[in-house]
């Protein structure tokens, strides 16, 4: 039986707007999303019997796994008879805003396919991951994108090598469904277009950027944490610091990389983890001891 192993990279949002409630249920947002250097392991081993293994440390049911949910639609799809056992080692905290879960979906999808060698296109591929999850489609495509829709709606943008990153892991699970229903959307709120977030992103120093996100204001009020974090990497060199996702991550932006090594030594004196990241110019494609399977 063939087996391949896979990197999935977390993400940050350096933007999240929140625009609007659809009639769907789910809400329409404007987005930067940029992958980054922080990685779980998936291994990938099909098995004789038609079953979808799931091994790892895991704080949900199998049922709600996106590993175990990715597996089973591809399964069905592609009408594939051998089974699956799945390896995740995680290094992305979970529920914490870096899209750990939604990374672990689209490397199993695909990583499948480059195992099973299917032939299944990237626009059905993505299908398949809305209905996964409005971050999946993301982890499919380039690493640096602007989303709108409900972050389906993906255009690439050139991504910055000049920038160095902290990502900050608070240690707390924030609730992504609480943090909606707190939301308190402004309908006289201007809209970023692609246009203003791309030249915001690529031709301003992140000292100057208008970027921010729409859940703050909603984690300030929960916890103090993530102001006195972000106060920390601002008093510390930072040029742009903000939360990713709904929570509860924080991260800082940094246009000196002497900076972020300072601002990194002084978060762990005071018991802060960090995890000191690069922006991911492509998207990983990190297939390796890779057999494909007969």
């Amino acid at each position: 039986m063939g087996n391949l192993k896979i990197l999935a990279p977390a993400k940050i949002n350096l933007h999240l707007q929140i625009t609007s409630k659809r009639k769907d249920g789910y809400h329409n947002l404007v987005s930067l999303f940029q992958m980054v250097s922080l990685y779980d392991e998936l291994l990938i081993e099909t098995i004789k019997s038609d079953e979808i293994r799931i091994l790892g440390e895991f704080d949900c049911s199998l049922e709600n796994n996106l590993i175990y949910k990715a597996a089973a639609s591809l399964k069905e799809k592609c009408d594939i008879k051998s089974g699956f056992s799945i390896t995740c080692k995680k290094h992305i905290p979970s529920g914490a805003g870096l899209g750990g879960g939604s990374s672990d979906a689209a490397a199993t999808l695909i990583g499948i396919r480059s195992l099973l060698k299917l032939d299944i296109t990237n626009d059905e591929l993505k299908i398949i991951a809305l209905k996964l999850g409005s971050d999946v489609p993301f982890f499919l495509g380039d690493s640096t994108a602007v989303a709108g829709g409900r972050g389906e709606d993906l255009v690439s943008l050139r991504t910055r090598d000049d920038l160095s990153l902290l990502i900050i892991d608070t240690g707390i699970h924030s609730s992504t469904k609480k943090a909606f229903c707190s939301l308190i959307l402004d309908k006289n709120q201007h809209i970023m277009t692609f246009e203003e977030i791309s030249t915001i992103f690529l031709k301003q120093h992140p000292s100057d950027w208008s970027f921010f996100n729409s859940f703050s204001p909603y984690l300030y009020r929960e916890n103090s944490i993530f102001k006195r974090i972000i106060q920390l990497l601002d008093d510390n060199g930072s040029d742009y610091s903000s939360i990713t996702g709904t929570g509860s991550s924080v991260f800082g932006v940094f246009s000196d990389p002497v900076k972020a090594r300072i601002a990194e030594n002084v978060l762990k004196k005071v018991n802060i983890r960090t995890h000191k990241v690069k922006m991911l110019a492509n998207r990983p494609e990190a297939v390796y001891n890779y057999q494909s399977a007969e």
